[in-house]
């Protein structure tokens, strides 16, 4: 099990929970996801996400990768205009805040 901040994550059962109400995610945003909190505080390069969810042939699509994010916004954020949890660092990549 991961924990940042009230974002818990049960790796066993694939089961993501934000506030103790649990939401549901794609294997693929879970994928993501668990990444970044395994990391949690550590930007993640676009091409090491890539490469680690989507595999090696895909380090150039930098389109999936937003989509997703944004995907992930609107599931765990409160205001997913205004992301508090998943942050961008621009030109580089992407981070789970610590206090998530």
């Amino acid at each position: 099990e991961l924990r940042v901040g009230d974002l818990r994550i049960d790796v066993l059962q694939r089961r993501v929970f934000v506030r103790n109400a649990e939401v549901v995610l794609t294997p693929t945003e879970f994928k993501l996801l668990h990444l970044l909190a395994s990391e949690a505080g550590r930007v993640l390069s676009h091409g090491q996400l890539l490469r680690e969810v989507w595999g090696p042939s895909h380090v150039e699509e930098l389109q999936y990768l937003r989509v997703y994010m944004k995907q992930l916004r609107q599931k765990i954020e409160e205001d997913p205009s205004q992301p508090q949890r998943l942050l961008t660092t621009p030109g580089v990549g992407y981070r789970l805040a610590r206090r998530a």
